[in-house]
């Protein structure tokens, strides 16, 4: 997409320039106001025009007035740059047909992303035929300048994950765009805020995220580590349930992520089996590594959901009865979400994680059921909020009791009866992984027929066997452990 950059000051110009060229942008540079209005008095001018303020010949306002004249400016995107910071000075740009005022000095990072939301609102706002791509761009295509997108390797609800590759390193990245929907009005400050605090995460078990940024058609972008792995969703899928003591070594794992996270003052917000990547490991007693994804672009969506009046006084209380419906507006994936979070719309917490974690554990014990499910938000509010928990020893026979016993304690419905951190919740189902006489509870008993044959009286026995009567069949207890 080109850019018009017209600046009389020619270090600022070739600055300009520069970073234009390294979002990705093909940047056009004037130096004066008459050079500028000679590029864009043309039928095939930019439509993302910046001017300075004040330039000889011809001043940025008076160039953006003549632009806007034109058939083909009607629809432009113009950013005026100035060191004038006046409200008054503000009015006259917008009067001469500015769409936006960035006063000098600025961060480019700034500039970048007034340019990306300029893009999207003229796309929308114009009436020349075609629309903005709202798609990341095709395989092969130059992102940021620094990475060559090869191929779409997964795709959710969030986004889409792309395998590139860093054209100065040459090696491979994974690169997750934000779905056009969610970036339709998104706050872009608080996306790069996350960002940057998720690059700080050094755990082991979480995806590292090595750059960020907006691409041409304004679509955010985290650009991680590439990991050949699957989601926790399709492994349970592939192996069936996890034994007790794997799931234990997955919770730890992933407990370990969010405590970092949780100390850095970082949630996650979508604990979920498809944000937990399971990295084949051969070296683990397990045979995986895990690793935690989407922190900084795991951002909950919001759903807006109608309630009968009766379930929205079950959930809500008396407070909204007496309407003939009750609207909520609910922030996150709400399958995982506590009560407080679907019922109150208390702010994303480290209590939101865990219990994702919980409900993400009795997902992967019991071969992908989840405690929480209805055909409606309704009834699934219902079952969150009100009804007995469930417990996963009678979804699937061989859970030990002593998960339910920490499932009970870890989605209780008051938050203060809860584990109150990452380690404390991990802890607690390592020891209930675990039986009264220290053998892992996967164990499961099964009877074998076992058949002794009488053997010479100078045979060598195994010590402790007492001498056997021919063809005697003895009902042994087998550890068999399930699939992991």
């Amino acid at each position: 997409m080109r850019v018009l950059a017209a600046d009389d000051d020619d270090a600022l110009a070739r600055v300009l320039g520069r970073h234009l060229e390294r979002w990705g942008y093909e940047a056009t540079i004037a130096q004066s106001g008459m050079e500028a209005w000679r590029i864009l008095k043309r039928e095939d001018a930019p439509r993302i025009v910046i001017l300075d303020w004040d330039m000889p010949g011809l001043s940025g306002l008076e160039v953006c007035r003549l632009f806007r004249s034109t058939p083909h400016g009607a629809d432009a995107y113009v950013l005026m740059l100035t060191g004038r910071a006046e409200k008054e000075d503000l009015v006259q740009a917008l009067e001469a047909g500015a769409d936006d005022f960035l006063s000098k000095p600025f961060h480019p990072r700034e500039l970048q992303l007034r340019l990306a939301k300029g893009i999207r609102d003229s796309a929308r706002a114009s009436s020349v035929p075609g629309r903005l791509e709202r798609d990341p761009p095709p395989s092969g295509s130059t992102l940021g300048g620094k990475y060559r997108l090869e191929k779409k390797i997964g795709e959710g609800g969030m986004g889409s994950v792309w395998l590139g590759v860093h054209l100065s390193l040459g090696i491979n990245v994974a690169i997750k765009f934000m779905a056009p929907d969610l970036a339709e009005t998104p706050d872009y400050s608080s996306f790069e805020r996350e960002a940057r605090a998720a690059a700080q995460l050094r755990n082991e078990h979480t995806v590292r995220v090595y750059d960020h940024g907006i691409a041409l058609d304004g679509l955010p972008y985290l650009v991680m580590e590439y990991l050949a792995g699957e989601s926790l969703t399709a492994w349970v899928d592939r192996q069936s349930p996890l034994s007790p003591v794997a799931l234990g070594s997955l919770v730890e794992q992933t407990a370990s992520a969010l405590a970092e996270a949780h100390d850095r003052g970082l949630v996650h917000g979508d604990v979920k089996p498809d944000n937990i990547l399971m990295v084949e490991d051969a070296d683990q007693p397990h045979g995986f590594t895990v690793k935690l994804i989407d922190f900084g672009l795991a951002r909950p969506c919001r759903v807006r959901v109608h309630l009968p009046a009766e379930s929205a006084s079950i959930i809500h209380g008396p407070a909204v009865t007496g309407s003939e419906e009750a609207r909520s507006v609910v922030a996150g994936t709400p399958l995982y979400m506590s009560p407080e979070c679907l019922t109150s719309g208390a702010a994303p917490g480290p209590l939101l994680d865990l219990w994702g974690l919980a409900v993400t554990a009795f997902f992967a014990i019991t071969g992908g059921t989840l405690p929480f499910e209805g055909e409606t938000l309704s009834e699934l509010y219902r079952r969150i909020c009100v009804e007995p928990l469930p417990k996963a020893s009678e979804v699937c026979p061989g859970v030990p009791p002593g998960f339910d016993a920490w499932f009970a304690r870890a989605c209780a419905r008051d938050p203060e009866a809860r584990f109150k951190s990452a380690g404390e919740l991990a802890a607690a189902l390592s020891a209930a992984c675990h039986d009264a006489q220290g053998a892992p509870s996967g164990i499961s008993p099964v009877a074998i027929r076992v058949t002794l044959r009488a053997e010479p009286p100078d045979a060598p026995r195994p010590r402790g066997l007492a001498p056997t009567e021919p063809e005697l069949d003895l009902p042994l207890a087998a550890a068999v452990p399930p699939r992991a």
